[in-house]
């Protein structure tokens, strides 16, 4: 039976979330919420569908199964909330949220409300991330010793209001681009003990460019991200996984934002002895595929298992060490 969407937001990533929905086979999106008429209006005139400037009005009028939210970071508690006190399904934009607090409270409601919560952790699903972890876990460099993962772009300017440049609403990019791969890495190396980080701030004061250095139990993983990059510099992301057989590689320059995100390097494996590797990489759109991973779990109640909301919390909570960190000058221990 066809399960149906609310959209909550009509912006760039809800751009990228509904051209996936359109894709997954048994799911529709009936209605979008927005308030920004500017941006309301576009979206409807590109998609006709319904559009509400009241979520609580569209839950009213239309028959929904998953809500799919959207919104700028520090709205994804409230909305979740709404949704799963209604019974609905939720997958969320990373990050989570903006404290461990909301983002545990997400969690404890859409389990009283015996709903499905899952968090947009997309990497988990990016061909490139995904197929290094399984060559990862086949032996492919032998015993990892060191990772290195980055992401760099210029000053994000499709936020209304500029919210995202806004340090209490979105918690700068030291929050919301680093948790990319530091939930990357968290999936590669698991439970992180250790981190210390330092960084550059904005003329906003928000923590904006970032490094930071993260001790896996032995294993130390090198992480940079930040949206301060200048003039055409294009949206920059990759990773370097050493280990004591082989090194993996891949790095990817294209665009401003992830709109050119078809325009990739391969992956690359160099071993002792050998001739480097180009690995095969499946090419599929990663937004279409975590919205289909959520709709099957849904469908034959299978617990989700990538994208988490543990796993997205645990990206947070080393995101907001992180930033901690950079802020005290000090290594700060997760667990404490």
């Amino acid at each position: 039976m066809m399960k149906k969407i609310a959209l909550l937001g009509a912006g760039f990533i809800a751009g990228v979330h509904m051209e996936g929905w359109k894709r997954v086979e048994g799911a529709e999106v009936c209605a979008f919420f927005e308030t920004n008429l500017e941006k309301a209006s576009a979206f409807q005139d590109k998609y006709q569908i319904p559009h509400y400037n009241s979520f609580s009005r569209l839950l009213e009028e239309e028959k929904v199964d998953i809500v799919d939210i959207c919104l700028p970071t520090f709205l994804h508690r409230e909305y979740t909330e709404m949704a799963a006190s209604h019974e609905k399904h939720v997958f969320c934009e990373k990050p989570i949220a903006l404290t461990v607090e909301d983002a545990e409270a997400m969690k404890r409601i859409c389990e009283r409300s015996g709903v499905k919560l899952m968090v947009g952790q997309v990497l988990r699903f990016w061909g490139e991330y995904v197929k290094a972890r399984e060559l990862v876990e086949e032996g492919a460099v032998g015993k990892v010793l060191s990772v290195d993962a980055f992401r760099l772009s210029l000053p994000p300017t499709w936020s209304v209001d500029s919210w995202i440049l806004k340090p209490e609403l979105s918690g700068g990019a030291a929050v919301d681009l680093h948790i990319h791969d530091l939930d990357y890495v968290n999936w590669l190396l698991g439970e992180p003990q250790v981190v210390f980080a330092q960084g550059v701030r904005s003329p906003q004061n928000s923590w904006d460019h970032m490094v930071t250095v993260v001790n896996y139990g032995g294993v130390i993983a090198h992480i940079e991200g930040g949206w301060m990059m200048r003039g055409d510099f294009p949206f920059t992301c990759g990773f370097r996984i050493l280990g004591d057989e082989g090194v993996l590689e891949w790095s990817s320059r294209a665009g401003v934002n992830i709109e050119e995100r078809e325009k990739t390097s391969p992956l690359v494996l160099y071993r002792n002895g050998e001739a480097k590797k180009e690995m095969e990489v499946r090419e599929e759109d990663p937004y279409y595929l975590e919205l289909e991973y959520f709709l099957d779990c849904i469908e034959n109640n299978k617990p989700v298992e990538r994208g988490t909301p543990e796993q997205a919390i645990l990206a947070l909570r080393l995101a907001l060490a992180a930033r901690q960190s950079a802020e005290e000058g000090e290594k700060v221990k997760l667990g404490e």
